[in-house]
């Protein structure tokens, strides 16, 4: 099995457990320039974002630290609804498919 093949698993597994559920779907949500992905999730009427930081890659702390200065700042920002900084995990909230430029 290929290590994107594992990670993926892994990812599905820890989704299962934090919305309690393993009906949801998985989208690719968008990229940045980085080894980041998103998924959007859907799981019934919601959806959600999740972001896959692969630990010896990415480390998804100061992603945790910036969504928090920039909240407490007023601005709007995914809420981090759970997070496994070991795996490199996190749950957001969706904040739709607009991008911030398109609106300018």
């Amino acid at each position: 099995m290929s290590e994107n093949n594992e990670r993926m698993e892994a990812l599905r597994a820890w989704l299962a457990g934090c919305l309690d559920s393993e009906s949801f779907v998985l989208a690719p949500a968008s990229a940045d320039a980085s080894f980041r992905r998103y998924f959007r999730v859907r799981d019934g009427e919601r959806t959600l974002i999740v972001m896959d930081a692969p630990p010896g890659k990415e480390d998804c702390r100061p992603f945790i630290a910036v969504a928090r200065a920039f909240g407490d700042a007023g601005l709007n920002v995914p809420e981090i609804l759970a997070s496994d900084v070991e795996h490199g995990f996190l749950l957001l909230s969706d904040l739709g498919d607009r991008q911030y430029l398109q609106v300018l």
